[in-house]
């Protein structure tokens, strides 16, 4: 079994701390993650680079990952806010939706009160007409 160097020590006991929820970030979903994501395959070019040009040009990668994860980041936040916009609008088209199904239900059953009166005032007529017909 081999020792884990102090420095490795340090940055999982950093990646341990809870601190950095509290500060606003968020941990992954444990499915979306794999436990052991692919090596990087360094080419020929890398490997002849001394351990300067190797610090270098890690640092600079580095920096390019952040920069990639930061625009990620700013592109998801900026998704969310147009979903939760979204999402009030579909709440709002419900409550309107509701109110015109309200109105049109309540329209439907004074039509259909009017017309069971105009029914009412026709068979009231023909019941009169008859009877004037029949005392003739």
């Amino acid at each position: 079994m081999s020792e884990i160097s102090e420095a490795k020590r340090l940055i999982n006991a950093d990646n341990a701390k809870e601190d950095l929820i509290a500060a606003g970030f968020k941990r992954l979903d444990r499915e979306l993650i794999t436990g052991r994501p692919p090596k990087i395959q360094w080419g020929m070019l890398y490997k002849a680079f001394n351990p300067t040009e190797k610090i270098e040009y890690l640092e600079k990668l580095a920096s390019s990952m952040n920069h990639a994860a930061y625009l990620i980041q700013e592109e998801r936040n900026s998704l969310l806010k147009l979903c939760d916009m979204k999402d009030k609008q579909v709440n709002a088209m419900k409550v309107s939706m509701q109110q015109n199904m309200d109105m049109l239900q309540s329209e439907v059953t004074k039509m259909n009160e009017d017309k069971r009166q105009s029914n009412k005032a026709i068979a009231d007529l023909n019941r009169q007409i008859r009877e004037l017909k029949s005392g003739n």
